[in-house]
Formats: structure tokens, C-alpha cells, sequence
């Protein structure tokens, strides 16, 4: 949700959504949902001029020449607006046509490269090393062609204009297709052993810190609504069986946010993965839900359990079958890891999973309501405000399809349809969502 590794795409970086949402579903698609985010009604941020020195860091520019091996005069840096990070990045692109690197004894030559600045609070190395390892387990990353840490520089292989999410919007049939290979990409990623991996764990601690910020930031902070103790006490015990059942699922490594602003469509409509510098372990569901229960666009309920079901399945068969995507050879850690989810999986019934999956959403989407509402407070970027109603939308949706699971759940569900949604109703940006499309 961050945004911590947006390219400097003209279509993903340099636009503002505003609110063009479909009232219906076409009938002739009725398997699909056409999606809430439509590729009109958008507000462009202009990127900066060249020459306007303030807006790069002192020895940048002949940072990127040396490493390019060409003059400062030569190159053409642009930079292209962040979204909800510190970071900035920079396409870079030769006057003479094609740039050149050497790397070690081979020599590329490149139309164009990506330039990301990033503070060291931004997890650099963590964005290297968890880069690397994907990329080890066949998933396509950026490659880091140079890099100085020290100063937070890094020149990247560019991705590309071709985010997924317009991709989705414009051609809704071709989802199924799409989702299969984001899939296969998480199948590869699943394969990387847990043991030693050097990445946070999902653990107590973390979940309910990432819980805090739904009272702090949404109910405090935008809506004014002062918890009392009892609320707490509430709040206390979701979040306890939410940590049950985090636990209860296979852990594997989790993106975090696997969704259609982190996914580009590359040469051969490969998917390539950004933002993964704050890769954890955790609960198998998470990145599906990510993905099915996206911020950005939303499906039918059937579809996201057809394509959800669809993916059991084939985590259930990866003892016998490898990813069906173009990843290098699995080591033998990597195939021992498969086979043994894959027989973990095979003691999940679908219904199992389908609850992880709701219950896993409903912690997302809570954390997701409290950093929404912190990006407009705090960060002052309200386009946020409009994906409100949807995230809201799945919070409501998986209060009512789990409230049997436990007390503690079906006590947040009342609280939160008799006292919160009134106060939610009666803020400006709302709009009342249809289970089966967008603003009713």
C-alpha cells in the first residue's frame, strides 16, 4: 500500500484517480466485475523539468553518467511523482539513443533505466536482498544494475509502462489469464525455503501494531470517534483470534501487497513484481487476498472464490508438478519445500481455506482503512480517500461471512454496523457500494 517501489511509469506514477465508477455489471459479463477504476477522469502530475537542479541530490546526475559511461549532457533525467513513499525516482534515457553498461565482463546496452532514491528508512537492504532472492526462485524483479547504499542510489532495470491494473479495467475477460500467471508467480515465490530466510516474521507483535492503526487513523484520527473500554476489550480479543488464525495457516513468504499496482506486464505479457522490500512470513492466504480482494478493483464474490479455489488446487499439486511458469531449475530445498505444503494443503478442505482467506482480508482491510486514512492525514495524499468505500466494503463483507467463527467476531460486527457505519455514512467521501459492483 506504501507504494514503496513504484516505478517511474507515466501510466503508475503520474496519475491521480478520480472517482469514475461503473453502477452496473454487463450482463455479458456477468462472470465478471467491471472494475472500479476506470482509465478516465485522471488528474496528471507533470514530472519535472531537467534542469530544475533542486529536485536532485547533489552528484546524482554524475553518479548516473559514470555508471551509464556517458556526459551528464548526454542523458535525459526525468523525474516522475512518487505516490506514497519518500522515495523518488527518475527514468534515465541517452541522447544518442542506447545506453551502456558493463557488467562484469558482459556489455548491455539499454533504451532507458530507472533511478530510485530511497532514505535509508525506506528498508534498502532488505529491498536488495529479498530482490535477489525472488529472483533466485523465478520471480521477475528489477535487476539492480548499480547501486550506492551509503547514499540510497540505485539504477534499475526498467519495467516498463504496463501496470496490470489498467490491463484489468480495459479488458476484463482477459483477468482469468492474468490471474493465473500472478499465480504462478506466487508459486515460485512459496518455494523459497522459510528456514534462515532473513525476513521478518508475521508474528503477535506485528499484527497488532498493523491492527493499531484502524482505531488511531480512522476511527480517531478521520472520523472522530473516541473508542471506550469496552470497544478495547473488543478490539483486544479480535485481534487475539485474528492471531490464532494467522498461526493456524502454512507459512510461506508474503509480498504484502501482491496486488495490480505491484504487478507490470513485460515483454510476452510476463509479470514482473515490484514493492517486495517488505516481504515477511506469514499466513499462506495473505497474498491472495492481496490479489482477489484487491484495493484498486473488485470481483464478484463467486469469481474470487473460482479463481481462489483454482489456486488451492494447484498449491495442492505441487508435489507432483512444478510452476508452470519459466523458473529456473528448483534447487533441492526448494522442491522439498513444495512437496511438503503440498502435503500440508492436502489436509485443508476448501471451506478451511476459503475462512482463512476471509479472515486473513478482514485483518488487511482493517490495517488498510487506518493507512488510507494516514496517508491523508499525515502524508496529505488524499486520492486515498477515494478507495475508501471499498476497503470499507470488504471489511462489511467479511464481518458477515465469518461471524460465526468466533464471538469476538460476530461482537466487532455489531459494533461496527450499528454505531460506525452511520458516523462512515455521513462523510463526504463515501459512497454506498453493491456486493455484485461498484456506487450503487
Amino acid at each position: 500500500m506504501r507504494g514503496q517501489f513504484h516505478r517511474s511509469l507515466p501510466l503508475f506514477f503520474a496519475v491521480r484517480w478520480q472517482q469514475s465508477r461503473p453502477s452496473a455489471i454487463n450482463s455479458d459479463r456477468s462472470q465478471h466485475l467491471l472494475c472500479q477504476r476506470y482509465l478516465t477522469d485522471m488528474e496528471v502530475v507533470t514530472g519535472a523539468s531537467d534542469f530544475d537542479m533542486s529536485l536532485y541530490p547533489a552528484g546524482l546526475k554524475e553518479w548516473i553518467a559514470r555508471a551509464v559511461q556517458c556526459a551528464v549532457s548526454e542523458m535525459n533525467i526525468e523525474l516522475i511523482a512518487g505516490d506514497a513513499s519518500p522515495r523518488r525516482y527518475y527514468r534515465v534515457t541517452s541522447l544518442k539513443g542506447l545506453a551502456t553498461l558493463n557488467i562484469g565482463a558482459e556489455t548491455h546496452e539499454m533504451a532507458s533505466f530507472i533511478v530510485m532514491v530511497s532514505p535509508a528508512s525506506e528498508n534498502n537492504e532488505a529491498f536488495l536482498r529479498v530482490g535477489a532472492q525472488m529472483a533466485k526462485a523465478g520471480v521477475r524483479t528489477p535487476a539492480v544494475w548499480a547501486q550506492s547504499v551509503e547514499q540510497g542510489w540505485f539504477l534499475l532495470e526498467d519495467f516498463g509502462d504496463r501496470q496490470l491494473l489498467p490491463s484489468l479495467v480495459n479488458n476484463p475477460d482477459s483477468a482469468t489469464a492474468f490471474y493465473q500467471k500472478a499465480f504462478d508467480v506466487l508459486v515460485c515465490q512459496v518455494s523459497l525455503p522459510c528456514e534462515r530466510a532473513d525476513i521478518p516474521s508475521y508474528d503477535a507483535e506485528r499484527l497488532k501494531t498493523e491492527l493499531d492503526v484502524f482505531p488511531k487513523w480512522f476511527l480517531s484520527g478521520l472520523l472522530g470517534v473516541q473508542p471506550d473500554e469496552r470497544w478495547r476489550q473488543c478490539f483486544a480479543a479480535l485481534t487475539d483470534d485474528l492471531i490464532s488464525m494467522f498461526a493456524e495457516q502454512p507459512s510461506v513468504w508474503v509480498h504484502r501487497d501482491f496486488h495490480s499496482r505491484n504487478l507490470m506486464l513485460l515483454e510476452a505479457e510476463e509479470l514482473g513484481v515490484i514493492d517486495f522490500q517488505d516481504a515477511v512470513l506469514g499466513p499462506i492466504t495473505y497474498d491472495p487476498v492481496s490479489l482477489l480482494k484487491d484495493c484498486y478493483i473488485r470481483w464478484p464474490r463467486a469469481q474470487q472464490l473460482a479463481w481462489l479455489n483454482g489456486y488451492l488446487a494447484q498449491l495442492r499439486r505441487l508435489g507432483v508438478a512444478a510452476p508452470s511458469v519459466n523458473a529456473p531449475t528448483l534447487s533441492a530445498e526448494q522442491a522439498s519445500r513444495l512437496q511438503a505444503l503440498s502435503t500440508q494443503l492436502g489436509e485443508v478442505s476448501a471451506a478451511q481455506f476459503q475462512r482463512w482467506f476471509d479472515l486473513t482480508g478482514l485483518q488487511r482491510h482493517l490495517r488498510v482503512l487506518g493507512v488510507f486514512a494516514r496517508l491523508h492525514l499525515r502524508d496529505h495524499k488524499s486520492s486515498y480517500l477515494a478507495d475508501l468505500p471499498l476497503v470499507t466494503e470488504y471489511v462489511r463483507e467479511a464481518l458477515a461471512l465469518t461471524t460465526n467463527a468466533h464471538s469476538s467476531v460476530a461482537e466487532f460486527r455489531d459494533w461496527f454496523e450499528s454505531d460506525l457505519m452511520p458516523v462512515i455514512r455521513e462523510q463526504p467521501w463515501y459512497k454506498a457500494i453493491d456486493s455484485e459492483g461498484w456506487a450503487l
